[in-house]
């Protein structure tokens, strides 16, 4: 049975109790957190933990749900489709006028696969959703220690972050940090983090309009005034010198025109070592939607020694682009990846 064929019975069931929406999320994740029992890092997911036992306790004797939510989780002990069920059943809330879409797992993983392991670094993703990216980079760090900061403005996206990070470690070495705070307005609340993160992954809202700001940006002040500038300016004040950002931005940033000034303005204070151009759907299966998207590497501040820089035009990324894809898709990113000569010009 697929995926959504059990979340659709776990919803029927849930529905005769008005349990929907973010509600029905919240139960099947406690489920998980009554299973892994993790020590809750932020006062959020004990909040949310509260909520979903509290609701549970409506649904103790119903034996066909009881059974339906646990036939759910066996076959996915580690909650690798929660992001799934999150937007299954508040796909409405986190679609509507966020910019956001939901990064496929595959692109996450390749492109946590572009950070060098180093132990005990800093990994903050500000803009978290699904905590995607931040599970792939725990994965990848393995038995090397890691800090790693969350921020959503979403509260149930935070949670759900945490829920994931906390069911996916191993190491009791690692550090965890949550935050839930809106990027684009809370400058303050990231202050004590400026010029102390080695790494930044992140999807950021695409395209939203800035109106005004409390905070210099360069290039906001060049015209730019939207997500996806303020974001890059962001970064750079949060990353310590040599630190680098990987991060999706939109195709016309990287392609169109209008943005040279924009591309200028990025090469005279980072320096740029790898832009992927990804095929048009990437975010298909993720969010229903054909926005194109693009990799951009950098590194905070100019190298004195002039390197490489990585250019890839990926026709593939191991997901479906269009609907009437059924066949297994080629991961040619993955594949360009492996490469030695690749991971050494983008590190």
């Amino acid at each position: 049975m697929e995926i959504r064929e059990r979340l659709q019975n776990i919803e029927t069931f849930l529905r005769q109790y008005g349990i929907e929406g973010e509600d029905a999320f919240i139960v099947l994740t406690t489920f998980y957190l009554r299973l892994h029992n993790p020590k809750p890092v932020s006062k959020n997911l004990t909040f949310y933990k509260g909520q979903g036992e509290a609701l549970l306790s409506k649904l103790n004797n119903d034996i066909l749900l009881i059974e339906q939510l646990e036939d759910y989780i066996s076959n996915d002990i580690k909650g690798d489709s929660l992001p799934i069920a999150y937007q299954y059943f508040l796909s409405k809330k986190f679609r509507d006028n966020t910019g956001k879409f939901f990064t496929p797992k595959e692109v996450a993983e390749a492109m946590s696969n572009m950070l060098n392991i180093q132990e005990g670094a800093i990994v903050f993703d500000p803009t978290c959703g699904g905590g995607t990216f931040l599970t792939s980079v725990l994965k990848r760090w393995g038995k090397s220690k890691v800090k790693i900061i969350g921020n959503d403005i979403d509260k149930s996206l935070v949670f759900l972050t945490e829920v994931l990070l906390l069911i996916h470690n191993t190491n009791k070495d690692n550090k965890f940090e949550f935050h839930n705070h809106n990027l684009y307005s809370d400058f303050d609340a990231f202050n004590k983090l400026f010029g102390k993160v080695d790494y930044i992954l992140a999807n950021p809202p695409f395209s939203m309009q800035i109106k005004s700001l409390d905070i210099s940006s360069p290039l906001f002040n060049l015209g730019y005034r939207n997500s996806d500038a303020l974001f890059i300016d962001l970064c750079f004040e949060l990353l310590k010198d040599g630190g680098k950002l990987v991060c999706l931005v939109p195709h016309s940033l990287v392609a169109n025109k209008d943005f040279q000034k924009f591309r200028t303005e990025i090469e005279k204070r980072w320096t740029i070592k790898g832009v992927f151009i990804l095929p048009e759907g990437v975010f298909n299966t993720t969010s229903n939607t054909t926005t194109r998207a693009d990799i951009i590497i950098l590194n905070k501040g100019k190298e004195e020694e002039k390197s490489n820089v990585v250019f890839g035009n990926i026709s593939s990324v191991g997901v479906a682009t269009s609907q009437k894809q059924k066949e297994p898709v080629e991961n040619e990113l993955k594949e360009i990846l492996k490469q030695s000569k690749v991971l050494t010009s983008l590190n």
